[in-house]
């Protein structure tokens, strides 16, 4: 097995390709990780190291290889300049909010869940989508927006309150 690069001990990426390697000797060493990776050796380093950031290609591609999609959260949350925008303004309308209202919207946008369940069932169940069932297929992806989005905010509330936030941290994993 490679050396321990105490330098790199809190990167999620070293702690991912780390953790692979105990499945995977592939990925004992930077030199193996990144010929099977394709990326170069000095830069999935430099990026190990914190020096600099990495694609979103070489993020999905390190998210595959070591079975670890965190990596693609972590990338969205921290790097990816449209993905610290969206947390940005979701901060915006979470931070006044409750965790009472955040759920209560969450109830009231999933109440209907089982009735669109039937509608999605009856659109697809033929295997073909027409034009007089697209209007229906629009109306439930609306309100599966509408879900996602409570459920997102639920999350952001959760991972950024201060005395939860430790129990729900994903990046260790």
């Amino acid at each position: 097995m490679g050396r321990k690069a105490s330098k790199a001990t809190d990167n999620v990426y070293y702690i991912s390709r780390i953790k692979a390697a105990q499945e995977n000797d592939t990925y004992t060493s930077r030199e193996k990780a990144a010929q099977k990776l394709g990326i170069e050796r000095s830069r999935l380093a430099r990026i190990e190291l914190d020096q600099i950031d990495p694609y979103a290609e070489e993020v999905d591609i390190m998210a595959t290889a070591y079975k670890a999609p965190h990596l693609c959260t972590d990338y969205c949350d921290n790097i990816c300049p449209i993905g610290i925008h969206k947390l940005e303004e979701q901060a915006k309308h979470t931070e006044k909010d409750s965790i009472e209202r955040l759920v209560l919207r969450f109830l009231s946008s999933s109440h209907y869940m089982d009735e669109l369940s039937k509608i999605l069932v009856n659109i697809t169940q033929d295997g073909v989508i027409d034009k007089t069932e697209i209007h229906d297929l629009q109306d439930v992806f609306k309100a599966m927006d509408s879900v996602s989005a409570n459920i997102e905010a639920i999350r952001f509330w959760v991972m950024n309150d201060p005395a939860l936030k430790e129990f729900f941290d994903t990046s260790a994993e």
